[in-house]
């Protein structure tokens, strides 16, 4: 009983924590205004001719579609990506032998990674009204499926194994994708950029597919319930606890 209320008492810390992660998130997307690319385009030239160059970072959202003049090539999709990630497991075979009574194998398929990469390029967002570029390294994007494919490569059996080929899994951000970007709008060599926070490098800085008002619901969703877990956990946890140590 005892095991069981510490269990739920670490379960209701862990909720809280995803509680207040949403919360943040939330409070993000509230305080952050949303621009257009004209607008912010006029905003970083009105201040950098005021302040200089690095005097200008200005977190800010944006809506519009991807562009890229030069676009990464999906390794297994071979779309026009701006960001991926590439996965390959190898697929195998193994002999199985179970001692419990009368001996007896079996043949189970297995996978184990072999290889992961990851690349990403700067690329433009256009919205009505112009285009801004962006600078993705340290953002959080979400990325969708873009490709899976099986390589086969059967070989014989070595000892208890038998390698049947390769999975390749591919996980993208294409071009043509219609994105919310949430960032900081910097200088770079002369125009605007939105990018991670030149000092602060925890503050929020991400590419979703979703709009605002779609990642803000969301987040006040998941901040309500993991608050109201937290809550019934921690109480169910120190009930449990102590009547535990009581009935001890």
């Amino acid at each position: 009983m005892v095991i069981g209320g510490v269990l739920l008492l670490v379960l209701a810390v862990i909720f809280f924590s995803v509680a207040r992660a949403n919360a943040n998130k939330l409070h993000t997307l509230n305080a952050v205004d949303s621009y257009d690319t004209a607008t912010l385009a006029a905003i970083h030239q009105r201040i950098t001719a005021a302040l200089g160059a690095s005097g200008f970072a200005q977190p800010c959202e944006i809506e519009g579609v991807i562009e890229c003049a030069a676009p990464l090539v999906g390794l297994v999709s071979g779309q026009p990506l701006v960001a991926y990630t590439y996965t390959v497991n190898r697929e195998y075979e193994e002999r199985v032998t179970t001692t419990n009574g009368k001996p007896e194998t079996r043949v189970e398929r297995r996978s184990e990674q072999i290889e992961q990469n990851e690349r990403r390029v700067p690329f433009m967002v256009r919205d009505e009204r112009g285009h801004v570029q962006v600078l993705p390294d340290g953002a959080t994007l979400e990325l969708i499926d873009t490709g899976n494919r099986f390589v086969e490569m059967s070989q014989p059996w070595t000892g208890a194994t038998r390698t049947l080929g390769r999975r390749e899994y591919e996980r993208g951000l294409e071009v043509g994708a219609r994105v919310f970007v949430l960032g900081t709008a910097i200088d770079q060599g002369g125009r605007v950029a939105i990018a991670r926070h030149p000092a602060k490098s925890k503050q929020a800085f991400l590419v979703s597919r979703k709009s605002e008002q779609e990642l803000a619901a969301s987040a006040a969703t998941w901040a309500r319930i993991m608050h109201g877990a937290a809550i019934a956990s921690g109480l169910i946890g120190f009930v449990l606890v102590v009547w535990g140590m009581l009935a001890k």
